[in-house]
């Protein structure tokens, strides 16, 4: 069924899935930081089906204004995308069913971002958590490379490639059943090795890590082995 979908943040992430539904046929509109300031501006009223909330956090606006803003549409789908930061302080292995413990201004706001959108939409939202973005041109290996001592280099990289999000959202917006969604590859080898590979490949200079492994942390999903189980890049090893 063809849906129209409202991008709220058509940057690096929402522009390509924008480009991607209307592949697939679907509608799309969106909004650009530079038209649209969640502090100042009203919602937008245009109608949608499926909504993608992906603004960085808006720490200026409590999280209660936030949802407030939010034009609620019966029937349709909201799709909220988060981080994985909200686990800050957590060790070991970490699934949907981990309580969030953030260390920071912005992952605790998006913590309260996510139960403000969950008192007010309900079984109508999903709340993706993506781990560290890769695709196009970005990596994270491009600024670690410029580093002399990069640490807990024994830790395990919690990352996903773009194109593996983008089909976790559109299939995440035909599930009514999924609350929330840890979106992280599979692949979890340790910093040290994954980013010296890739300084290789890529011809940068290798980054020097420290050993150790505090808040050490792999992030998996309870969910996505039902809802994604044909990944794109489960290695992380293409742009």
């Amino acid at each position: 069924m063809k849906k129209t979908w409202g991008i709220v943040g058509l940057g690096w992430l929402g522009s390509e899935l924008a480009t991607e539904l209307q592949k697939k046929n679907h509608k799309t509109w969106g909004t650009h930081s530079q038209d649209f300031n969640f502090y100042s501006h009203s919602f937008p009223s245009t109608p949608y089906d499926v909504l993608f909330l992906n603004t960085p956090p808006l720490t200026q606006l409590t999280p209660a204004t936030y949802a407030a803003k939010i034009n609620k549409i019966e029937g349709s789908k909201i799709i909220f995308i988060s981080s994985t930061s909200v686990y800050g302080y957590n060790k070991g292995l970490i699934t949907e069913s981990s309580v969030p413990e953030p260390k920071t201004e912005s992952a605790r706001w998006l913590v309260e971002v996510e139960s403000a959108l969950q008192d007010k939409f309900k079984e109508e939202l999903t709340i993706i958590r993506p781990g560290g973005l890769i695709g196009g041109d970005r990596h994270p290996v491009y600024s670690l490379s410029r580093k002399n001592e990069v640490p807990n280099g024994d830790a395990v990289i919690n990352l996903i490639h773009r194109l593996d999000l983008m089909s976790i959202c559109i299939a995440a917006a035909n599930d009514r059943s999924i609350r929330l969604i840890n979106a992280v590859a599979p692949h979890h080898p340790k910093k040290k090795d994954y980013y010296s590979q890739w300084a290789s490949k890529l011809n940068l200079p290798k980054p020097i890590f420290l050993g150790e492994t505090e808040a050490n942390k792999q992030i998996d999903s309870e969910t996505l082995p039902t809802l994604h189980s044909r990944w794109i890049c489960p290695k992380l090893d293409f742009l």
